[in-house]
This record gives C-alpha cells, structure tokens and sequence, in this order.
C-alpha cells in the first residue's frame, strides 16, 4: 500500500498525538504541519499565542497566512515551499503578521518531510518569536525588559569578543545550564567545552568561518550544550555581529533558545512515526498479498484513496478520477441478473450513506472486454473516537466459480438436448446392469417408452430377430463394466420397433467412468442403419449411372473403357471403337423452353440410343449434351455403321415444347481401341478432336479419327496451345514486353511512345512469340481473357512506374477483333480506366483493319467512347486489307501504322514505295499521323523520312525488351 494512501487514513491520528506533544512540551515555539499542497493541518497552541489565529481558524488554510501582505504580494510562500521542497529546509529571520495586523520578529523554519522513496508527504514549520530580541539589538535601554523576555523565552545570551578572545555568558543562558546566576566571562576555548563533543567541532568550525567572514552573519543552527548535572540539551543558536556602544569594534553575539522538549518531542514523533511506518508497511503488505481486492475510501466523500494488487488485477484499471460516490458512474457494474445498477445502489455507496455492511454479487465490464463476476462485501471502519472516517471494500472474483456452474448447467442442458435431438438410440445402465434411461431414439428402436424401460435389465427392454441377440447385448454389458472398457465385435441385430417395424441396428457398449476411474455405469448405442443399407444400395447403383438418363455415368464409362484398352493389348483379341457423341443446337431447346425440357429431352435421347446399341456395349452420359459410346469386338468401319444408326435416331426424333417442333443433329468423332491408344486420356481426347473435326466440317455427321489428316493436326496443336495458355495463367507465365515507337525526325533521341507486346515464357531460353499461340486463343476463345489481361497489367505497371509514366507520352496496347466486337469488354476497359490513375490521354489502343470492319458500328461506339476519356487509336497493318481506303475515313482512329511488309521491301519495290508514299499522304490530309513497322536498317529510315512519314518502329529503331526490366 502507498503509504500516502494510509497516511491520508490515519492522519488525523497522528496530528491528534503529535499536538499533544507539542503542547505539553513545546511552549515558546509555535509549531505547525502542512499538507503537500501547503495547507496547515497542525496548529499548536504556541502558535495560536504567537500569531492571534485559533487553531479552527488556522487549520485549513495557506501557510501564507502569516506572512506580511507584502510577502504575499511577492509570491514569498509559494516560494518558500518550493525551495523547501528541493532543499529540504529553509530557515530565516523575518517579519510575520498577527491576525490583528501587527507585526513580529520571528526566526522561521521550513522542513520537507519525506518516506523512504522520497515522496513529498508534506513540511514541518516553526515560528520562534524573535522581536524582543531584535529590539534588544535596537535599545540597550531595554535590557532588563529583554532580560525577562529571554527568561521566559528560555533564551540565554552570550558574546565573543574576538580581540580579547574573551566570551561573556549571560545569566539566563548559566540558569539554562544549570549554573548560578550571574554573568561570567571566560576565554572562547572553554566556553566551547560547554558543547557537546559530538556539535563542537561543527560548532566551531562554523564561529571561525563567521570570524574570518562576517558577511556569512547571521548563523542559524542547532547545537547539544552540558548543563552541570550532566546531561546535554538542545539550543538553537543564532549569531550575529554587534558593535559595541564603546567603539570597540565588532562582537559577534549569539543568541541560545533551548529546544530539548521541541527536540524530545520531535524525538518522540519520529520514533512514533518510524513504529507508524513499520507498522503500515506491515499492513500494506498483507494487503499487496491478499488475493481479495481490497478499495479503501473516504468517508462520507467516498472518495478511491487506495487499491492493491488484486483489486487492480479484477477491475483492470486504477482508482484515479475517483473523487466522490458520483464518480463510481465510471465502472460499468451489473446486478446478478445483469441489469445495470445505478451509482446510488452499489454497495460502497449504500455502506457510505446507511453505516452499515453490504454483501452482493455484481458483475463488471472490465476495460479488455471481458465480464467478471464479484462477491462484494463492503463495510464502513469505525476509529477509536467511534466516527467512521474509511470505508472498504473486499472482492472476491467468482468468475470461475460462475463460469463452472454455468458450464455444468448448459452441459447437462445440452446434454439431455442432444440425447433427445441424436438419431441414435441410447441406453444408459446403472452399476448393476439395470436400464436408468432411454433417448426417445432408443424409445423408437426398443419399441417401449423411458418409463416401461427403466429398472429392467438390457436383455428384458430389448426384442429382436436374432436367436440369443438380446442375452449377447447384456452380456457385454456386464463384460465391458468388469473389464473397464468397451466391447467391440457385438452382433449385428434386428430390432422390433413399434407396429411391426424393424430396424438394422449396429451396437456399440462402453463403461462409464468419473474422472478419478469411478465406474458408475454403461451405455448401450444402437445405431440404425436402416436407411444407410438403403442407401448403400441405392448409391452403389447411383455410383455407376448418370441420374438423369440412367446410362452409365463417365466414371463407370471410363472404367469400361480402360478394361477395354486392355483386352484390345492381349493377343488375338477382337478390336473395338470408341464413339464420342454432341448434340448440335442442343443450347436452342434449353434457351427457347427451359432447362427443364432439355432435361426431358435428354431423357428421349438416351433411350432412343439403347434400342439401337448391343446389350454387350456401353452406352454413357459423360457430359451436358455429351455422349460416348464403347463398341466391342468390331472394326472402324461396323464402328461407322452403328454411328450412322445413332445419325438418323437423332435426325429422326422430333420434340414439341411450347408450340414449337425441335429437330436436334449430332456431331460423332470415332476412335479405334487398339495398341496404339495408351491411356484412356488419350482416347477420349481423340474422339473429342474427331468429334470436335465432324462440327466444323458441317455438323450433324460422323469423323473417324485420321492421325495423318491435317485438321486433326491443327486441332491438336491448338490444344495444345490452350493447355499451354490455361497453365500460363495459372502460373503467370505471360509476359509483357515494350518496343519503342520513336519520331523519325529525331531518331536518336529518347523514346517516348512504346507498343506492348506479349510474350509466353517458357522458364528455359527466350520466350515465345504472340503468333505461335494466339491463333488458337482466337479459334478457342481465351483472346478476351489475354486482351483484359494485358490491359490490367500494363495500367497496373503505368500506375506503380509514375516517373516513366510521367515522361511517357503514349502507350499502344493491342485490341482484338473479339474484343473490339464484345459490349463486355468494352464496358470493363471503361470502368478500369475510369478507376486507373493513368491519365487516358497516355493509352493508345492499336486495331486491326479486319478486326474493325468486322463490326464497324460497335467498334466505332468503342473509339468513342474511350477517346471522350482522352485515349487515342491506332490503325494497325494498314494496306494488308482490301477495304482499307473505304473504311479509313470513317474510323476516328489518331495513326495509321503502314504495314510491315510495304516498308520491308520498299527500297527494292517501286510500287511498295508508292504505296508506303500514297499511304502517309493520304492519312495526313485526314489528319492522322502516320507509323511505319519494321523498319530494320538506316536507309529504309532515311527513306521515310524523304517521304514524311512520321514515326518509326522497327529493331533499327529499338528492339522489344521486358516491360518490368
């Protein structure tokens, strides 16, 4: 416990003893205590005398109140307290006012007190009235007056006169050692075997310096004097220089006022306050340990002044800011039925304001967010004189304990919830094997209720099929409680449950035990596995057809298919063929009727196709609309026979839906199983490219599977190419790269206009280049997913590049003919410039001339669009066309890029050099600037710049490099 905490506790205590002794021993010294702050808390009756204030009047207020009004004007209190507070005393002679006004000579003193961690608890003052002796000084004429004064002041006088080393002491301080009356003189060596060895040599240490330096006059200090008896006692001596009437010269003279009882007493408070001391340390202590919190307050204020450990450690904060009882507002308290209590009923508060114990429970939001629960007894502490000054607190934190009970509340809850709420039946027995209760699963399964059940062994409450079935299960229930553990192995069974039905029952019986290994009993789980038989029959149909049609599915099909590639490796074995099916304008019936009629659809499909396939063949549903079919012990050409059956049963069947007639076609590819089919990847992939082959040349017809044909070939490149481009994405193996665009005329200089091109890397060598792979993007859809691709990355490069950006003029990024005709795109390339910090007017967007005539009205609405936002276009291989100068004035394109292969062979070409010419011409007299591509040496260059063309690209110019290097 902080001991300013119990000081403030016990302090009226410790004044009410300390001015005892002030008053019984402290008689011409007014002795005064004050707080930290300087408010005077003691006031003995010396000081009452001394300065007129009775001690209600003085206690409470400033030290200032005995200074003069010019001291308080120059801020002398205050200062006075600070220096004592850096200093540790401060000690003078000065003019003090009375309450009546009149003023008084008095010696002052000013020390700060401190604990042992040297925390300020507050200063000491004495006021000693020294204006008989500064009259004395003034007016010899007043000696005797002065005399009777010291006399009762206790003050005795001595002088030194330094030429004759002779000391004169006066009567009154000889009476105050204890000797005769009478002045006596004797030389400064004697006179200073007066004081006490251990003061002698400070003593005169300090009359040799003031000697040797008069401006160090006066001298204030303490002192232990012999008397004749024996025994010391304290003075406090006062020195200063004196000239006498004479002329003499200078006499120091000192002036002695003894302090033993001030000395005895403060003795005595100091050795009570060090017994205080140890004795609050002692409490602090125990209360530091206690595990309780522990709140100590003011009463009636209720104001927090102390809190231990554990108290802190539960509310999570201190017990700053806690000034009164309105205050306790600040902790967010609830009853036990959580409702949030006012100030006014909270038990310190009642304690404080009724005077009497409270015991509650309360809970608290601490600052971490969590709740706690508190056993709260507060009481209010009565001192000696019987007034009640402190109030306390103890809390006991019952989280825990709140917390286990809640627990094992909700447990069982939720235990006898989930016995009711499980599907399986389960039996509980007690020690002696009888049934102690039954879920109303089990109630279901035994075919009896809890109430017929209970009391009776296993064996009795269950009925089943099984001959000895229900004497096995009470055996292992007796078994498994000798033995402790549970018993695997029990018989399948066949329960008789209510009105005759019977239900597959698996069971299981295990002990019961407590935590420390008490049996109390077993539990008997019979689970019905009614349902799941059912099931595992029906999944073990559902596991191998497709649930729709009911043919094989495509896991059963490729299993099939896979023992078929086998037997086709044995020897002698018959051949066979694989036929991959998809239905042509399927998409048509979903989108005109509904999903719903397709299904239906399917449904006449499949069963159209069994009456025309062998039962020894498998017919499957592998996809949407998708087919297969596995031909046994036939050639390529029965294979192609059994194809065109399935051709006219398509052609053939007619579906009405809405008051229309639908008439479907099919596209088959056909495969042989044989030795050089490997996987069933790999014939399944075969049969898609021949089926994929049937559709382009027509639909509605079947293809055999040729290696050599060269649409096979293609369209096995091309998926490779789109396997390639799907693990690119996956992998960020798409690269982009830059090619400056740079104005002919200055050629050399810094290139500010580049073109992105994209680049697949390979991980291994230089990556490959956009026409190897590109094509199949375009025939298999995936160039809209590589056009948003290339569009992200380069703004996200632009966005986090901002000083290549800034010295950027342009960026061209090529645009597809899909993309320039797809809403979709055009919608996002909007959307993701509008979001870009990329200023639009630094893209250029680069089309081809087929790509724009293709859909001229939506790629003319595009440029638009974006060129409202400040990009630009380009018109990319231009003359490769044979529509270009028709189209060229009605697309708002800003260059035309003439193509490469003009410029290549323009320096040996007349009429490409005319054409290169004719070109630029024309696109500046409708405003567009001209690029050429491809240029590749300094005479081409030269040449175009004799034409005019205006700017140039080329590996001459600037070969691609990556765009993040």
């Amino acid at each position: 416990m902080p001991e300013r905490c119990l000081a403030s506790v016990l302090s009226q205590h410790e004044s009410a003893e300390l001015f005892r002794l002030m008053v019984a021993g402290i008689r011409e010294c007014g002795v005064m205590m004050l707080d930290p702050e300087g408010t005077i808390t003691t006031w003995n009756q010396a000081a009452q005398e001394m300065t007129g204030y009775a001690s209600e009047q003085a206690i409470g207020a400033g030290y200032a109140l005995v200074y003069t009004d010019d001291d308080r004007q120059q801020q002398l209190p205050g200062h006075d307290l600070d220096l004592a507070a850096r200093t540790g005393f401060v000690g003078n002679e000065v003019w003090r006012r009375r309450r009546d006004g009149s003023l008084f000579w008095a010696h002052t003193s000013l020390t700060a007190l401190r604990d042992a961690g040297g925390a300020l608890l507050g200063y000491s003052a004495t006021l000693v009235d020294m204006t008989h002796l500064c009259r004395l000084k003034q007016c010899e004429r007043e000696r005797q007056e002065i005399e009777l004064i010291l006399g009762a002041a206790w003050c005795g006088i001595w002088k030194w006169d330094i030429g004759r080393d002779e000391v004169t002491v006066s009567r009154h301080l000889r009476e105050l050692l204890g000797y005769d009356s009478g002045e006596r003189t004797l030389r400064f060596a004697d006179w200073m075997l007066c004081v006490l060895e251990d003061d002698r040599r400070r003593i005169e240490a300090q009359l040799t310096a003031l000697r040797d330096k008069p401006a160090l006059a006066p001298l204030d200090t303490e002192l232990r004097c012999r008397t004749r008896e024996g025994p010391a006692r304290w003075f406090f001596l006062r020195a200063n220089w004196e000239h006498d009437v004479d002329g003499r010269g200078p006499v120091l003279v000192g002036a002695c006022v003894d302090i033993d009882n001030r000395k005895q007493a403060e003795n005595e408070k100091m050795r009570l306050y060090h017994q205080l001391r140890q004795e609050r340390a002692r409490f602090a202590n125990i209360l530091e340990q206690l595990p309780s919190g522990v709140i100590l307050a003011e009463a009636p204020s209720g104001k927090l002044i102390y809190q231990n450990r554990a108290g802190e450690a539960m509310l999570g904060r201190g017990i700053d800011g806690v000034a009164s009882t309105e205050d306790y507002g600040s902790y967010v308290l609830y009853d036990a039925k959580g409702r949030r209590m006012r100030t006014e009923d909270l038990p310190l508060t009642q304690s404080i304001r009724e005077g009497r114990p409270v015991v509650q429970e309360l809970q608290y939001d601490r600052g971490d967010g969590k709740r706690v629960h508190f056993a709260v007894t507060t009481a209010l502490i009565a001192d000696p004189d019987g007034s009640a000054r402190t109030a306390v607190a103890v809390m006991q934190d019952v989280t825990e304990l709140k917390q286990a009970q809640l627990c094992a509340a909700t447990e069982k809850e939720r235990a006898l919830v989930t016995l009711a709420a499980i599907t399986d039946g389960v039996v509980t027995l007690g020690r002696d094997g009888l049934v102690t209760s039954v879920n109303p699963s089990a109630e279901r399964l035994l075919g009896r209720t809890e109430a017929a059940a209970v009391g009776h062994p296993v064996a009795d409450v269950l009925s089943v099929d099984e001959p000895g079935g229900e004497q096995a299960i009470q055996d292992a229930v007796m078994q498994c409680q000798q033995e402790r553990r549970p018993i695997p192995g029990l018989p399948h069974l066949t329960a008789h449950g209510r009105d005759g039905r019977r239900f597959s029952i698996d069971n299981a019986v295990a002990p019961v035990t407590l935590a420390d290994g008490e049996l109390i009993g077993a539990v008997l789980v019979m689970h019905d596995v009614t349902e799941s038989k059912r099931l595992v029959r029906k999944l073990g149909f559902e596991a191998s057809h497709d649930s729709l049609t009911g043919l094989f599915n495509r896991r059963e099909f490729e299993q099939r298919l896979q023992r078929a590639l086998d037997h086709s490796r044995q020897d002698g074995s018959a051949g066979s063929a694989l036929l991959y099916l998809d239905l042509d304008q399927f998409k048509i019936v979903n989108d005109t009727c509904g999903h719903s009629a397709g299904d239906d659809l399917l449904r006449l499909l499949a069963q159209s196709y069994v009456s025309h396939v062998r039962e020894r063949d498998t017919l499957a549903r592998i996809g949407g609309d998708e087919f297969a079919l596995i031909v046994e012990h036939c050639d390529v050409d029965e294979a192609l026979g059994v194809a065109y059956k399935l051709l006219d049963a398509t052609r053939n069947l007619r579906y009405a839906c809405k008051g229309r007639m639908f008439q479907l076609g099919v596209s088959i590819g056909i495969t042989p199983i044989d030795t050089g089919t490997a996987t069933v990847e790999e014939a399944l992939r075969r049969a898609d490219h021949a089926c994929y082959i049937a559709k382009e040349r027509g639909r509605n017809r079947a293809y055999v599977h040729d290696t050599s044909d060269h649409d096979f070939a293609q369209r096995r490149s091309d998926m490779h190419w789109v396997t390639r481009l799907a693990h690119a994405f996956d992998h960020d193996q798409l690269q982009l790269y830059r090619q400056p665009i740079v104005p002919i005329s200055d050629a050399g200089g810094a290139a500010r206009h580049y073109e992105i091109l994209l680049r697949l890397g390979t991980g291994q060598g230089a990556p490959i280049g956009p026409a190897s792979f590109l094509p199949a993007a375009e025939r298999y859809d995936l160039i809209l997913k590589i056009d948003r691709w290339v569009l992200m990355r380069t703004l996200d490069w632009m966005s986090n590049h901002r000083d290549d950006t800034e010295h950027l003029d342009m960026c061209s990024i090529n645009l597809s003919r899909r993309s320039l005709g797809d809403q979709s795109f055009h919608k996002f390339a909007a959307e993701l410039i509008d979001r870009s910090d990329v200023p639009p007017h630094k893209l250029c967007f680069e089309i081809t001339e087929n790509g724009a005539i293709a859909n001229m009205n939506k790629t003319t609405n595009f440029i638009r669009t974006l060129s409202a936002r400040g990009c630009r276009f380009s018109l990319d291989d231009f003359g490769s066309g044979m529509t270009s100068l028709s189209y060229l004035k009605e697309l708002p394109v800003d260059f035309i890029k003439i193509d490469g292969a003009f410029i290549q062979t323009m320096s040996s070409s007349e009429v490409d050099y005319e054409m290169v010419r004719f070109t630029n011409e024309i696109s500046h007299m409708m405003g567009r600037k001209t690029i050429a591509e491809y240029v590749s040496d300094p005479a081409i260059l030269g040449t175009l710049h004799a034409i005019g063309v205006d700017y140039a690209q080329g590996f001459w110019v600037g070969k691609p490099r990556p765009l993040m290097a």
